[in-house]
Protein backbone atom coordinates (compact mmCIF):
# COMPACT_ATOMS: atom_id res chain seq x y z
CA UNK A 1 0.00 0.00 0.00
CA UNK A 2 1.36 3.41 -0.98
CA UNK A 3 0.57 6.44 1.17
CA UNK A 4 -0.90 9.57 -0.38
CA UNK A 5 0.71 12.93 0.35
CA UNK A 6 -0.31 16.57 0.35
CA UNK A 7 1.84 19.68 -0.05
CA UNK A 8 1.73 21.35 3.36
CA UNK A 9 2.85 24.75 4.61
CA UNK A 10 4.64 24.66 7.95
CA UNK A 11 5.65 27.47 10.30
CA UNK A 12 3.38 29.93 8.52
CA UNK A 13 4.62 28.86 5.10
CA UNK A 14 8.31 29.44 5.84
CA UNK A 15 8.87 25.69 5.38
CA UNK A 16 6.93 23.32 3.15
CA UNK A 17 6.83 19.53 2.92
CA UNK A 18 4.74 16.72 1.52
CA UNK A 19 2.95 15.10 4.45
CA UNK A 20 0.74 12.01 4.52
CA UNK A 21 -2.80 13.06 3.63
CA UNK A 22 -4.23 11.07 6.54
CA UNK A 23 -2.16 12.96 9.13
CA UNK A 24 -3.91 15.78 11.01
CA UNK A 25 -2.42 18.97 12.45
CA UNK A 26 -2.31 18.51 16.23
CA UNK A 27 -2.38 22.30 16.81
CA UNK A 28 -6.08 22.27 15.90
CA UNK A 29 -6.86 20.29 19.06
CA UNK A 30 -4.15 21.32 21.53
CA UNK A 31 -1.41 23.87 21.95
CA UNK A 32 1.90 23.12 20.22
CA UNK A 33 5.13 25.08 20.87
CA UNK A 34 5.96 27.71 18.24
CA UNK A 35 9.15 25.86 17.30
CA UNK A 36 7.27 22.64 16.49
CA UNK A 37 4.86 21.24 13.95
CA UNK A 38 3.15 18.04 15.06
CA UNK A 39 0.93 15.81 12.94
CA UNK A 40 -0.91 12.67 14.06
CA UNK A 41 -2.19 9.78 12.01
CA UNK A 42 -5.98 10.22 11.87
CA UNK A 43 -6.78 6.54 12.45
CA UNK A 44 -3.74 5.44 14.39
CA UNK A 45 -1.05 6.43 16.85
CA UNK A 46 1.84 7.33 14.55
CA UNK A 47 3.07 10.91 14.90
CA UNK A 48 5.28 13.20 12.85
CA UNK A 49 7.18 16.08 14.45
CA UNK A 50 9.24 18.82 12.81
CA UNK A 51 11.22 20.55 15.54
CA UNK A 52 13.40 23.67 15.19
CA UNK A 53 15.96 23.73 18.00
CA UNK A 54 19.09 25.67 18.82
CA UNK A 55 22.02 23.94 17.19
CA UNK A 56 23.82 21.81 19.76
CA UNK A 57 27.53 22.57 19.81
CA UNK A 58 28.89 20.54 22.72
CA UNK A 59 29.76 17.55 20.55
CA UNK A 60 32.75 16.95 18.31
CA UNK A 61 30.79 15.10 15.61
CA UNK A 62 27.40 15.42 13.94
CA UNK A 63 26.70 11.77 14.77
CA UNK A 64 26.97 12.57 18.47
CA UNK A 65 24.50 15.42 17.95
CA UNK A 66 22.14 13.01 16.20
CA UNK A 67 22.25 10.58 19.11
CA UNK A 68 21.74 13.47 21.54
CA UNK A 69 18.51 14.46 19.79
CA UNK A 70 17.36 10.84 19.89
CA UNK A 71 18.01 10.61 23.63
CA UNK A 72 16.13 13.88 24.12
CA UNK A 73 12.86 12.46 22.78
CA UNK A 74 12.92 9.05 24.43
CA UNK A 75 10.72 8.69 27.49
CA UNK A 76 12.49 8.22 30.79
CA UNK A 77 12.91 4.56 31.59
CA UNK A 78 12.55 3.34 28.01
CA UNK A 79 15.33 1.25 26.54
CA UNK A 80 16.59 1.98 23.03
CA UNK A 81 18.34 0.15 20.24
CA UNK A 82 19.75 2.02 17.26
CA UNK A 83 19.12 -0.15 14.21
CA UNK A 84 20.70 1.94 11.44
CA UNK A 85 22.57 5.24 11.09
CA UNK A 86 22.86 7.10 7.78
CA UNK A 87 25.49 9.83 7.52
CA UNK A 88 26.07 12.24 4.64
CA UNK A 89 22.42 12.11 3.55
CA UNK A 90 21.80 14.28 0.48
CA UNK A 91 18.62 16.36 0.28
CA UNK A 92 17.97 17.96 -3.09
CA UNK A 93 16.32 21.07 -1.63
CA UNK A 94 19.29 21.95 0.59
CA UNK A 95 22.84 23.04 -0.33
CA UNK A 96 25.13 20.02 -0.95
CA UNK A 97 27.32 20.84 2.06
CA UNK A 98 24.43 20.81 4.55
CA UNK A 99 25.09 18.20 7.27
CA UNK A 100 22.16 15.75 7.21
CA UNK A 101 22.05 12.51 9.19
CA UNK A 102 19.33 9.97 9.85
CA UNK A 103 18.77 6.96 12.07
CA UNK A 104 16.25 4.25 12.74
CA UNK A 105 15.82 3.09 16.31
CA UNK A 106 13.38 1.09 18.38
CA UNK A 107 12.43 1.74 21.98
CA UNK A 108 10.64 -0.32 24.60
CA UNK A 109 8.93 0.84 27.78
CA UNK A 110 9.84 -0.78 31.08
CA UNK A 111 7.77 -3.89 31.92
CA UNK A 112 4.79 -3.42 34.26
CA UNK A 113 5.54 -3.93 37.92
CA UNK A 114 4.50 -7.07 39.76
CA UNK A 115 0.74 -7.54 39.53
CA UNK A 116 0.28 -4.52 37.25
CA UNK A 117 -1.67 -4.95 34.04
CA UNK A 118 -0.50 -3.43 30.76
CA UNK A 119 -2.17 -0.07 30.17
CA UNK A 120 -4.70 0.02 27.29
CA UNK A 121 -3.19 1.42 24.09
CA UNK A 122 0.31 1.16 25.57
CA UNK A 123 2.89 0.29 22.90
CA UNK A 124 5.04 -2.80 23.29
CA UNK A 125 7.71 -0.99 21.27
CA UNK A 126 8.06 2.14 19.14
CA UNK A 127 10.01 2.50 15.92
CA UNK A 128 11.64 5.91 15.60
CA UNK A 129 12.76 7.38 12.29
CA UNK A 130 14.79 10.53 12.95
CA UNK A 131 16.52 12.95 10.59
CA UNK A 132 18.76 15.79 11.70
CA UNK A 133 19.36 18.74 9.34
CA UNK A 134 22.10 21.02 10.70
CA UNK A 135 21.95 24.65 9.60
CA UNK A 136 25.34 25.94 10.68
CA UNK A 137 24.97 29.61 9.66
CA UNK A 138 21.49 29.78 11.18
CA UNK A 139 22.62 28.08 14.43
CA UNK A 140 19.63 25.74 14.07
CA UNK A 141 19.02 22.01 14.12
CA UNK A 142 15.92 20.78 12.29
CA UNK A 143 14.81 17.48 13.81
CA UNK A 144 12.22 15.47 11.87
CA UNK A 145 10.84 12.49 13.78
CA UNK A 146 8.36 9.82 12.80
CA UNK A 147 7.24 7.83 15.84
CA UNK A 148 5.55 4.52 15.00
CA UNK A 149 4.26 2.77 18.12
CA UNK A 150 3.20 -0.86 17.91
CA UNK A 151 0.02 -1.32 19.93
CA UNK A 152 -1.26 -4.91 19.86
CA UNK A 153 -4.94 -5.48 19.28
CA UNK A 154 -6.93 -7.48 21.81
CA UNK A 155 -6.55 -10.59 19.67
CA UNK A 156 -2.88 -10.12 18.83
CA UNK A 157 -0.07 -11.63 20.81
CA UNK A 158 2.49 -9.09 22.02
CA UNK A 159 5.20 -11.52 20.94
CA UNK A 160 4.42 -13.08 17.55
CA UNK A 161 6.50 -16.11 18.49
CA UNK A 162 3.96 -16.86 21.22
CA UNK A 163 1.39 -17.90 18.60
CA UNK A 164 1.56 -20.50 15.89
CA UNK A 165 0.73 -21.30 12.29
CA UNK A 166 -1.01 -18.97 9.87
CA UNK A 167 -1.85 -16.40 12.54
CA UNK A 168 1.84 -15.90 13.31
CA UNK A 169 2.77 -15.53 9.65
CA UNK A 170 -0.04 -13.04 9.09
CA UNK A 171 0.97 -11.01 12.11
CA UNK A 172 4.63 -10.91 11.10
CA UNK A 173 3.73 -9.98 7.51
CA UNK A 174 1.52 -7.13 8.71
CA UNK A 175 4.28 -5.78 10.94
CA UNK A 176 6.80 -5.99 8.10
CA UNK A 177 4.48 -4.25 5.61
CA UNK A 178 3.75 -1.52 8.14
CA UNK A 179 7.46 -1.01 8.83
CA UNK A 180 8.25 -0.70 5.11
CA UNK A 181 5.40 1.76 4.56
CA UNK A 182 6.49 3.96 7.47
CA UNK A 183 10.12 3.99 6.28
CA UNK A 184 8.96 5.05 2.81
CA UNK A 185 6.70 7.71 4.36
CA UNK A 186 9.59 9.11 6.41
CA UNK A 187 11.87 9.24 3.36
CA UNK A 188 9.19 11.00 1.32
CA UNK A 189 8.57 13.63 3.98
CA UNK A 190 12.26 14.34 4.61
CA UNK A 191 13.08 14.50 0.92
CA UNK A 192 10.35 17.07 0.31
CA UNK A 193 11.25 19.51 3.08
CA UNK A 194 12.08 22.95 1.67
CA UNK A 195 12.83 26.25 3.37
CA UNK A 196 10.91 28.98 1.58
CA UNK A 197 11.68 31.87 3.93
CA UNK A 198 15.08 31.86 5.61
CA UNK A 199 14.11 34.87 7.75
CA UNK A 200 12.38 32.28 9.97
CA UNK A 201 15.83 31.75 11.47
CA UNK A 202 16.60 35.47 11.79
CA UNK A 203 18.73 35.47 8.64
CA UNK A 204 18.13 36.09 4.95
Amino acid sequence: MVAEFKHTELFGGAITANLPSDFADVSTIRQVPDNQEVYLEANGFTSLTIDLTERVTQFSTDKEALEYHLADIIAEGDTKQIVSVFENVQLSKFPPNTPVLSLIATTRPPPPGPGAARRPHAPTNTDIHLTLIRLVEQSTDIVITLNVPHIPSETEAEDPAAGDGDAVRKQLNERTERAVLMKETWEMVVGSVEIRDWSLFGTE
